[in-house]
């Protein structure tokens, strides 16, 4: 027993004499074991979404600016009261050659209102923006975890590896005594094999896991990773979670959608106030009055202004849409606030059963399955426990300890998703 149990202790100082040098050799080649921290460095550096929504607030910037400003003046030239027979300027009193501006005015406070909305929507891009690096840092935290738990999962199946290949040496050996039965060597023939296959399904999983991650921050997903479970910042407690997720960028940011919607009312209510331009023209007329002395050139100002008589085919039909768009608007902030208290209150269960599982398998469960392989594997030398008493009890202890790296990334997976619920980046 002592001999084997060296045995498999050698093998997995080999394993980590081998890992250690793998990692120096990385390191002085250049490429450092990337820890958490540097993921979410590359990953909102590389990341264009968040820039293309800065583009978008600097283009709702200056339509403000736009929206604020008078209409460009139209101007106007032209002859007036032209006779035909001669096309002589001069000939009638009434010919002018004119010139003049039109300056439009627009209805009551749109200008001011529309810049408003434009306003209000920039801010809401503000909000957006930081939404959208949350979203970026659950989704690198979430697969740098799903990484690092394939890493965990491959170091605990080479030991399983190493194991089962020591005990079906054991059991060929004790078969050439007569000791064992062929069925034994199969048996453990068998769960050596399964073992490599899922060596296989964990490399795959790793890969798949790897490339969502280069998603991210590209071909640096594949340099090797800190193998040290990373710290996250902490949770709040429930009622302090609630608060600060009615506090959260992305309903904010709904939240400006509908101030920007109910800019939008105000501004169609405008319609029932009349649009005013002011025209100035100036008359030059050739040619003499009948005594003699030259004619006066003229000057015209004029105001104009729409009237908004038929309002119920327009006006009130462009108010009716405006509250229609702000009602919608707060149907979605409400209703989005509505699912993320409920994936908050789900998480926040989720993470305490996590944690509930996480203590009992480091208070008992893997050090009483450790216990109980090793008895079973004293047993079977001294002949006093078959072989399937013994391999029962291995795959016991290793499904556990595969097991409890499942759920301790998993409750790291849920504190991250706790962490971008309450807004909290670092």
């Amino acid at each position: 027993m002592l001999y084997t149990l060296n045995r498999v202790r050698l093998r997995l100082l080999a394993i980590a004499f081998v890992t250690s040098m793998l990692a120096l050799v990385c390191q002085s080649l250049g490429a450092q074991p990337l820890d958490l921290d540097d993921v979410e460095a590359l990953a909102l550096a590389a990341d264009p979404s968040v820039l293309s929504v800065q583009s978008r607030k600097a283009s709702l910037n200056a339509l403000e600016v736009a929206a604020a400003q008078l209409p460009d003046p139209m101007v106007k030239m032209g002859l007036m009261s032209l006779p035909v027979d001669s096309f002589q300027l001069g000939q009638e009193p009434m010919t002018q050659v004119q010139i003049g501006v039109v300056q439009k005015f627009p209805r009551g406070d749109s200008r001011e209102l529309r810049a408003g909305q434009f306003r209000e929507q920039s801010r809401g891009l503000d909000e957006m923006a930081v939404d959208l690096q949350l979203q970026i840092l659950l989704a690198v935290r979430e697969q740098y975890l799903e990484v690092l738990k394939q890493r965990r999962l491959a170091e605990i199946n080479r030991a399983a590896e190493a194991a089962f290949s020591d005990l079906e040496q054991i059991t060929r050996a004790y078969y050439g005594t007569g000791r064992a039965q062929q069925q034994d060597v199969l048996q453990a023939a068998v769960e050596l094999s399964k073992v490599r296959e899922r060596s296989s399904r964990i490399a795959e999983e790793e890969d798949r896991a790897r490339a969502r991650l280069a998603t991210w921050i590209g071909d640096a997903a594949w340099r090797p990773l800190d193998t040290d479970w990373p710290e996250l910042p902490p949770q709040l407690p429930p009622e302090p979670a609630e608060d600060a997720l009615r506090q959260h960028p992305r309903l904010r940011a709904l939240h400006q959608e509908v101030i920007a919607a109910d800019k939008g009312v105000a501004l169609a209510e405008q319609g029932y106030k009349p649009e005013f331009s002011l025209d100035l023209t100036y008359g030059g007329r050739g040619g003499n009055n009948p005594d003699g002395s030259s004619r006066a050139d003229l000057l015209t100002v004029m105001v104009m202004m729409d009237v908004p008589i038929f309002r119920d085919k327009r006006q009130d039909r462009m108010v009716a849409a405006s509250v229609a768009q702000s009602s919608a608007a707060a149907f979605d902030r409400d209703d989005a606030y509505r699912h993320m208290r409920s994936e908050l209150k789900l998480h926040q269960a989720t993470l305490q059963r996590q944690q509930e599982r996480l203590d009992l398998f480091e208070q008992s469960l893997l050090e009483e399955s450790s216990f109980n392989a090793e008895a079973a594997f004293q047993a079977y030398q001294a002949a006093l426990e078959d072989l399937t008493t013994l391999m029962r009890a291995s795959i016991t202890e290793f499904e556990l300890e595969l097991e409890y790296v499942h759920i301790k990334a998993e409750a790291y997976k849920t504190q991250a998703r706790l962490l971008y619920l309450q807004g909290t980046r670092s």
